[in-house]
């Protein structure tokens, strides 16, 4: 498996921990985090070897520090790598005496029926025939004596699906830190989901409208009648997010920089109502305007603080 793939998401740092020794730090958001911490620790070596060589660096680390970026989720088809090798790992760790099937089997149920709907979605074959982990017990007591039979088989069921996995173009838009706006946060992370199961005209058009969603959410989130005012003077509506937003704008960012910023996010709720009534909508416009609207969104959250 190309483990680099399932550092894609991830924010490395590597340096000299307090003993001298050398430390390579592994930030994912969920569940690339959850996936790195269930590979054996042989995968984690390599993948410090690599970072450590990348840079330069000649003292490898036995392992990497792994943490999860809080509150840093990738859904969707996207997180099918990592999905696949929480299965898989779960599996073996099953079939080797290092999990009990008591501890894990809901988890494995749930995220069994989460693959073979991510894969019918991205147009690839699951083979997985073992529905709970007390089917895989009973399947590998009857055919497989040893500890590594069981783990080359894991390994060659999942084999087809993780590389076809790997070998996907990764998501037009990376995860981001999250805003603290609730709704915000929620209606992007459902567009980047959705861009990735989309195969149609109206599903591409309905990333515009969770785009326009974003957008009005937005302006919400920051305007105020009390002190913010659009340049022509009428009041906003509740959906109204161009004028709340050129009026939240005008107040917090003034100066020469103003205009831009508001034609900034004028563009990408332009980008959003377009493409939610374009009925030739393509995957190329959806995410032409999901990066919009993400880009908006950050630019809105350094201006209010929320960025520092």
């Amino acid at each position: 498996m190309d483990l680099s793939k399932l550092i894609s998401n991830s924010e490395i740092e590597s340096g000299v921990s307090d003993d001298f020794s050398t430390k390579v730090i592994v930030r994912s958001p969920r569940p690339f985090a959850e996936a790195i911490a269930s590979l054996p620790s042989y995968d984690r070596k390599r993948i410090s070897e690599a970072i450590v060589s990348d840079e330069g660096g000649t003292v490898v680390p036995a392992d990497i520090i792994n943490k999860e970026i809080p509150g840093s989720v990738v859904e969707g088809l996207s997180a099918l790598l990592p999905e696949l090798v929480i299965h898989q790992e779960m599996m073996i760790d099953v079939a080797t005496g290092s999990r009990s099937i008591q501890d894990v089997n809901d988890y494995y149920i749930a995220r069994q029926a989460r693959l073979s709907s991510l894969c019918e979605a991205a147009g690839t074959a699951y083979d997985n025939g073992h529905p709970d982990l007390w089917a895989w017990f009973h399947f590998y007591k009857e055919n497989f004596a040893s500890y590594a039979e069981r783990r080359k088989y894991v390994r060659d069921l999942f084999k087809p699906t993780i590389e076809f996995a790997a070998s996907r173009t990764p998501s037009s838009t990376a995860p981001r830190e999250p805003t603290g706006w609730e709704r915000v946060d929620r209606t992007l992370a459902k567009a980047r989901a959705q861009i990735d199961t989309a195969s149609g005209e109206e599903d591409y058009q309905t990333i515009g409208l969770l785009c326009r969603e974003v957008m009005i959410s937005l302006a919400q989130a920051v305007y105020d009648p009390e002190i913010h005012f659009s340049e022509d003077g009428v009041l906003p509506s509740p959906t109204d997010a161009n004028r709340m937003l050129e009026g939240y704008v005008a107040h917090s960012f003034p100066g020469e920089s103003y205009k831009e910023v508001r034609a900034h996010a004028r563009a990408a709720l332009s980008l959003a109502l377009n493409l939610q009534h374009r009925r030739t909508a393509t995957r190329k416009l959806a995410a032409l305007c999901l990066e919009a609207a993400t880009s908006a969104t950050t630019v809105i959250a350094i201006i209010s603080g929320r960025g520092d």
